[in-house]
């Protein structure tokens, strides 16, 4: 077996002995994701008011479907545990630039719950980039070495 291998059987193993609440904090992060890009796609409203100045109509329509569409995808993906990190991966650019973007027009403050919220999701995500997707995901049921 070569070095390559063994980290990633490693890895593997490490991911599919991850306490329990861990896939259950993942699916929750997953489905929230979820919710929220479908609420994104609600509320297209306000995100044309906040950007209306600066941007084009068409520009704001299409950076709308994509992170909706990231979200949603991406979210079932995490709740799934399916292509895991890419799907986390994918995430991170949108709550970098909700926190940077979006949330500091609100002010940065304690009162600003989606700024509190974004920077906590975004821990989250980079949690589980580290820890993997766990025991009860389909990447460890795919990946799982049989054993002989």
């Amino acid at each position: 077996m070569d070095a390559a291998h063994q980290i990633v059987s490693e890895e593997r193993v490490n991911s599919a002995n991850n306490p329990v609440w861990m896939d259950g904090l993942r699916i929750l992060l997953g489905l929230f994701l979820f919710i929220k890009g479908i609420m994104f796609l609600e509320h297209t409203s306000d995100v044309f008011q906040i950007f209306s100045a600066s941007q084009d109509i068409l520009t704001l329509k299409k950076a709308t479907i994509l992170t909706s569409s990231v979200h949603i995808v991406g979210g079932l993906m995490i709740a799934c545990g399916c292509l895991t990190r890419l799907a986390l991966l994918c995430q991170i650019p949108i709550l970098i630039g909700a926190m940077l973007i979006v949330n500091p027009q609100r002010g940065i403050n304690a009162s600003n719950t989606e700024l509190w919220l974004s920077i906590a999701v975004t821990g989250l995500l980079l949690f589980f980039m580290v820890v993997g997707p766990g025991r009860y995901s389909v990447d460890n049921l795919v990946l799982r070495q049989k054993k002989h």
